[in-house]
């Protein structure tokens, strides 16, 4: 009886497996960064539509039209509360635009609007040279122009 262990070796092909395996993996992984910026900015987009419709609403005559038309800004509102979700989960950065949106169920839109109008300025940038969410921000005492 010859009880030798045999050197385990593993195949060529467990080999190019376990390597298609990390690929789609890092693959798929990449792929979450990326869509919580999309969904982000759709996000932002309906609320940008929802604060113009509470806007047309609080200069609205009618009153029964101006009642309509806040409702369907909350809405809205409650709409975007999905992707903001989906975004901050992939990215914390987000995390403040769907802690105010989620706030829309206990607070009256008139008190969110300058928060949700500031963050998603950040998301939806549209001035040259503005703050996107992980844009570097030089501290205070760093010169930016070194001529200054």
């Amino acid at each position: 009886m010859d009880r030798r262990i045999e050197k385990f070796t593993p195949s060529r092909t467990s080999f190019y497996l376990f390597a298609l395996l990390l690929f789609i993996s890092g693959v798929f992984l990449s792929s979450c960064g990326a869509s919580a910026g999309a969904n982000a900015k759709k996000a932002c987009g309906i609320v940008n539509n929802s604060l113009a419709t509470y806007r047309t609403a609080t200069i609205e005559a009618n009153p029964a039209q101006s009642a309509q038309d806040k409702a369907k800004a909350l809405t809205m509102l409650r709409n975007a509360l999905p992707l903001a979700a989906i975004a901050s989960g992939s990215n914390l950065e987000y995390q403040a635009l769907k802690a105010t949106l989620s706030e829309s169920n206990r607070v009256p839109e008139k008190l969110l609007v300058n928060a949700l109008t500031r963050e998603c300025r950040q998301i939806l940038p549209t001035a040259p040279g503005q703050q996107v969410p992980g844009g570097y921000v030089p501290p205070a005492n760093v010169k930016v122009n070194p001529s200054q």
